[in-house]
């Protein structure tokens, strides 16, 4: 409970005054043969109906305080918004992001660096429940996998259904999937844009006029998109996957390109990371995720229920028994 106007609680103090005048007040002693009873009995029981009016005022007085101070009660709570961010995650799928060379649970077990990307991304979700966040997968292709959205139980699913892309997909087309996330971000309401680039490789679209990662930054720059980019696995490591035709490929790699990947985030001051392990992603994720906090992460409007009434009947009601006893008292009188 609270009070909508505790000013006038300060009316308390006088209610104390009908009490303090019937202890000052002086009395008339009406001639008794009650002296004479019982060997001078002592007062009789009733006396303390005198006190009665006083008592009854001082509760009135009281009760109207309370009633002016509008005590009022939750009578629910709305949610009118959420202002959050709008974040796009750009997930690389290409045949490396198979490779089964990132340490989990402190290197107690080993899982491919495409699952240590999905299941980092649904702790990431899971604890941004007022932002719109989407995911973009690309590997020689860009694809909206899904769009900037509230349904993040969704999103996760979709998320968890993401596969290593297939042979004649394969290919590491960052500037085009920068592009097609910042369509995506374009599109969204919230005015703060994050897009988080994700990949294990260098730029190497096999793809006819591909954007330069370069030219894709200066992009989300201009639209006001801060791009923080995050290359996962090792420099040289073994990549495990698959040729045209379906036969499993083991070869070297270079590994990601960090230079590149730290001039992207650097055009729209974001910032870049290296993650050579499932701890690390998910540090990543969560400086990232401390980064871009929401200045406003939702409105939220209480209503409130008046119970000023049953006050204000009590004092009526007080009040009212207080003027029929001094009609009663007025009538016995001699």
């Amino acid at each position: 409970m609270r009070f909508a106007q505790p000013v006038w609680l300060i009316l308390l103090g006088f209610a104390v005054l009908p009490l303090v005048r019937e202890r000052m007040r002086g009395r008339v002693a009406w001639p008794s043969l009650s002296g004479f009873v019982g060997g001078g009995a002592g007062a009789s029981p009733w006396a303390w109906f005198a006190w009665l009016p006083a008592a009854l005022q001082a509760l009135a007085i009281g009760a109207i305080a309370v009633a002016a101070a509008r005590p009022q009660t939750v009578g629910g709570v709305v949610r009118i918004a959420a202002k959050g961010v709008a974040i796009v995650v750009a997930m690389d799928q290409s045949s490396s992001m198979n490779t089964v060379d990132f340490p989990a649970d402190r290197d107690t077990r080993r899982i491919s660096r495409l699952e240590a990307a999905r299941e980092t991304f649904a702790r990431f979700v899971e604890g941004r429940p007022e932002d719109l966040i989407g995911l973009t997968t690309f590997a020689n292709y860009p694809d909206l996998a899904c769009p900037p959205t509230l349904d993040h139980r969704f999103l996760i699913e979709t998320a968890a259904a993401v596969r290593p892309a297939r042979p004649g997909d394969d290919g590491t087309s960052i500037g085009d999937a920068i592009a097609w996330s910042l369509e995506a971000l374009r599109l969204a309401s919230p005015a703060k844009k994050v897009l988080i680039l994700l990949t294990d490789g260098n730029d190497a679209p096999a793809v006819p006029n591909p954007l330069a990662p370069e030219r894709a930054a200066e992009l989300a720059r201009d639209l006001g998109v801060t791009l923080h980019t995050i290359a996962v696995g090792r420099e040289g490591g073994v990549v495990h996957g698959v040729d045209a035709t379906g036969a499993p490929v083991v070869a070297e790699r270079e590994g990601p390109n960090v230079e590149l990947l730290e001039r992207l985030a650097a055009t729209t001051g974001g910032r870049s990371f290296r993650a050579t392990d499932a701890d690390a992603l998910d540090a990543v994720f969560r400086t990232i995720d401390a980064l871009e906090k929401s200045q406003i992460r939702d409105e939220v409007r209480t209503r409130y229920d008046e119970r000023f009434a049953p006050w204000a009947a009590a004092a009526v009601g007080l009040l009212a028994l207080d003027r029929l006893l001094a009609c009663g008292r007025l009538r016995r009188l001699p």
